[in-house]
């Protein structure tokens, strides 16, 4: 009996000696319930309170015709995770209390990375905001300098089709200058985060951006060259339909040195361009040395008069 009275007694004294640590484990938790709370109802109003959710109707986020919005949930889920993140940090304190060190080791190992890296995140994030806030702004500089200027009359000799005015020169400019900037930003802001294969895909872009670049100036001046060399054929012939082809060959030629430009399958699109090159040239050949003939000839004597009476004159 001594015996069993003596191991009933130790295992109350452990329940006792324990009981101190249930407590603080208690505490713990107590205190990141309250901490979690008020952190998940200081964003959640906070939000609300900054207009968030005027915001997100902004950008077409809400249901106008149910009037329910989407926000709602969004920032519950901001919420949700502050709160939970807040019980995180408590973890630890918690299981060391129990003395349960083999469960609290690999939770701190894990805060601790998450916290050396959350800075870098944050800088990512500001660089990554103030950067796209400062290519909307140039960008919209820009377009508001080429609008006063009124080059929007130049729009004829960058489009094509019969919709003359789709391309518009100052808010193209601006998407442009917008969007190299924004690029930019983008990169320094993955490099920030200095993540193997974020920075592998930054240099990639930076690298990638000149071809780009030199790939654009190839379309538009192609769409520029068309538009002028078709006015200039139109109006020395008088044949329109002689300055559309001329100005859609231009146009086709432009597309495959842009593609070139751009090493997109470089192969296949020279074998391409080479096939609708001479399919071209043998159609034209067949076309005007057999089937129109005649008509070459009226061309022709057209031309030829067109010339004569300017020499007249």
């Amino acid at each position: 009996m001594s015996k069993i009275l003596d191991s009933l007694m130790g295992a109350l004294d452990s329940v006792i000696s324990f009981i101190p640590n249930i407590i603080g484990a208690l505490i713990f938790l107590i205190i990141a319930w309250i901490i979690a709370v008020i952190v998940k109802n200081i964003i959640v109003k906070g939000l609300g309170a900054l207009g968030f959710e005027s915001w997100l109707q902004e950008k077409g986020l809400v249901d106008a015709e149910s009037g329910k919005s989407e926000s709602a949930g969004l920032i519950q889920t901001f919420g949700k995770l502050a709160y939970f993140l807040v019980f995180l940090l408590f973890l630890p304190s918690v299981f060391d209390s129990l003395n349960m060190q083999s469960v609290s080791k690999p939770i701190k190992g894990m805060m601790s990375s998450i916290l050396n890296f959350a800075p870098k995140i944050i800088v990512a994030i500001v660089i990554l905001v103030i950067g796209l806030f400062i290519a909307k702004v140039l960008g919209t500089l820009v377009k508001n300098i080429l609008s006063s200027l009124n080059v929007s009359k130049f729009n004829q000799y960058v489009n094509f089709g019969k919709n003359e005015d789709s391309i518009d020169i100052p808010v193209a400019a601006g998407w442009v200058i917008t969007t190299l900037i924004g690029l930019f930003f983008t990169v320094q802001a993955l490099s920030t985060v200095n993540l193997s294969v974020l920075n592998q895909i930054g240099e990639a872009i930076i690298g990638y951006l000149p071809l780009v670049i030199s790939a654009a100036i190839i379309l538009a001046l192609g769409l520029i060259g068309g538009n002028l060399v078709a006015k200039f054929i139109n109006k020395s012939t008088g044949n329109g339909m002689l300055a559309e082809i001329v100005k859609y060959l231009v146009i086709i030629v432009s597309v495959f040195m842009t593609l070139d430009q751009l090493n997109f399958a470089q192969s296949i699109v020279n074998v391409a361009f080479l096939l609708i090159l001479g399919a071209v040239a043998v159609a034209f050949a067949i076309a005007f040395g057999i089937g129109g003939k005649s008509f070459a000839e009226k061309q022709l004597e057209k031309f030829s008069n067109k010339i004569d009476s300017e020499n007249k004159k």
